[in-house]
């Protein structure tokens, strides 16, 4: 299938467009795409999409939301198969339809996905839950033997299954990796691998999708001042996410100029509840600061900082201030 035609054109950044988006993130954390215990049938080919995420998802359509970030393999509970010893091996058998079902679905609601390919809970401590282990997956990526496994049998496969389809937007590598390197988000080093090696990870996943894709390249950073994580690796545009705990360090008013970038940058997460500001004040902050275009958190998330209905109040605003623009 070809690219949607607006598609490459919809790169964040083009001068007078504003992205407006959302982060799905998921319809069940890590059950999406692949099979385990609570999804033995694989994710959402076999489950769907519920009638209140259609709803939501429509409504946002029609305010001119055409961008939907959603994760797919999150902490590694499910869409590969590893060996006894954590080596990945492969997609498992549902991945591939799994896929197929998201992209038509979000197809014909004239929407594009980001797919969202690790989280950060990728290397948090091993847990076992009802056979299942959730995280503890830190090695796959700091060795560089499983890393090239990883990327050569599970991110390969994955890209290539769905290269050139025009529901596809843009492709996120690793949601806050920050969280996951040392000295950085965390100084734990079992939960983390040094900062040269996530670079080096971000570098090489990202040359793997590109092998298969035209679509841009981002990675959901934490906030701004991990910008110095990604910097230089060649990313289509930044993506960093903004929580009032971000405030003081890195203002969400500063001027994104003054960040000195080569690319663009889409507020890629931002609260929709539990913040001293309304969703339609961070918008409006975003776009007065230069920000590409921004995401919001979340429609499905369920945590304290989702408020979809506040969203949907926001998305509205900003549609009746900035006309949806021809090509998306």
């Amino acid at each position: 299938m070809a690219l949607r035609a607006d598609v490459p054109a919809a790169c964040p950044g083009l001068p007078g467009q504003f992205f407006r988006g959302a982060n799905l993130p998921w319809v069940r954390y890590g059950g999406d795409f692949g099979a385990n215990i609570w999804s033995p049938a694989g994710g959402v080919a076999t489950r769907g999409i519920p009638d209140h995420i259609r709803e939501t998802l429509t409504r946002l359509r029609d305010v001119g939301v055409h961008w939907l970030r959603w994760f797919v393999l999150c902490d590694g509970r499910a869409g590969i198969r590893f060996d006894a010893h954590g080596l990945p091996l492969g997609l498992d058998a549902h991945v591939r339809h799994d896929l197929d079902a998201a992209l038509a679905y979000v197809d014909a609601l004239d929407l594009v996905i980001v797919p969202v390919l690790f989280d950060f809970h990728w290397f948090a401590r091993r847990r076992i839950v009802q056979g299942v282990q959730t995280g503890g997956r830190r090695a796959a990526i700091a060795r560089a033997a499983r890393r090239r496994a990883l990327l050569d049998r599970v991110v390969s496969p994955l890209a290539a299954h769905v290269a050139g389809h025009r529901a596809v937007g843009a492709w996120d590598l690793i949601n806050e990796p920050e969280w996951a390197t040392f000295g950085l988000g965390s100084w734990n080093p079992f939960t983390t691998i040094r900062r040269s090696v996530m670079r080096r990870f971000i570098t090489e996943a990202a040359a793997v999708v590109r092998a298969h894709s035209r679509s841009p390249v981002t990675v959901g950073l934490a906030q701004a001042r991990g910008l110095d994580l990604v910097a230089g690796l060649g990313l289509d545009f930044y993506q960093v996410h903004w929580y009032d705990t971000h405030s003081d360090d890195r203002p969400l008013d500063r001027p994104v100029e003054a960040l000195a970038l080569d690319r663009p940058v889409v507020l890629g997460e931002f609260p929709t509840r539990g913040s001293r500001r309304s969703p339609e004040a961070i918008v409006d902050a975003a776009r007065a600061a230069g920000y590409a275009g921004s995401w919001f958190w979340s429609v499905q998330a369920g945590d304290a900082a989702t408020d979809c209905a506040a969203a949907l109040t926001a998305m509205t605003c900003a549609a009746s201030a900035t006309p949806r623009s021809p090509e998306g």
